[in-house]
C-alpha cells in the first residue's frame, strides 16, 4: 500500500488490540492487516463494520498505517449544530447544548469517587411520583397548621 491518505471501509474489528482492517473499493476490495485506531483523548470506542474511515499509510511502502476515525457523511450525519453529542453505541448517548446534560442509556448509575454516595438503575419518572407524594404530605400538614 503507497503512503497518503484514503477512505475505506471497516471490515473487522479487534476490540482486544484496537486494531481495525479496512477494505477499499476502490482497490477491488483489497483489505488491509490490521492497524491500530487512533484515540482522542485517550477515549476508544470501536468503530462499527462498513464504518466509512480515513486512513493514513506510512510511505515506506509496508503496507503500514492508523487509522483516523470516522467522518461525517450522508450515512453519518454530524447531528445538532451547537449541541456537543457522544454516542455510545447500543442507543446510549450524552448530549449538552450548554444548559442542560442529558444522559441517555438503558440503565444509568452515577457513582462518586469515595464511593460513598451511588445512585443504580434508578428512574426519573419514579422519583418524580415519590416527590409529588412528598408535595402532597406536605400540602396537608400546612393546612393542619
Amino acid at each position: 500500500m503507497d503512503g497518503g491518505i484514503r477512505i475505506g471501509t471497516i471490515s473487522s474489528v479487534d476490540t482486544e488490540t484496537g486494531m481495525v482492517s479496512v477494505v477499499y473499493q476502490d482497490r477491488d476490495g483489497e483489505t488491509t492487516e490490521q492497524l491500530p485506531y487512533a484515540t482522542f483523548n485517550d477515549e476508544y470506542k470501536p468503530p462499527q463494520i462498513e464504518a466509512k474511515v480515513l486512513v493514513v499509510h506510512l510511505s515506506n511502502g509496508n503496507g503500514m498505517g492508523i487509522v483516523l476515525g470516522t467522518y461525517w457523511n450522508e450515512n453519518n450525519p454530524a447531528g445538532n449544530p451547537g449541541v456537543y453529542h457522544k454516542d455510545f453505541g447500543g442507543g446510549a448517548y450524552l448530549d449538552y447544548d450548554g444548559e442542560t446534560l442529558l444522559i441517555a442509556a438503558e440503565q444509568v448509575r452515577i457513582a462518586s469517587l469515595s464511593g460513598e454516595e451511588e445512585f443504580q438503575d434508578f428512574e426519573i419518572s419514579t422519583i418524580l411520583k415519590e416527590l409529588d407524594v412528598l408535595k402532597k404530605r406536605l400540602e396537608a400538614v400546612e393546612k393542619k397548621i
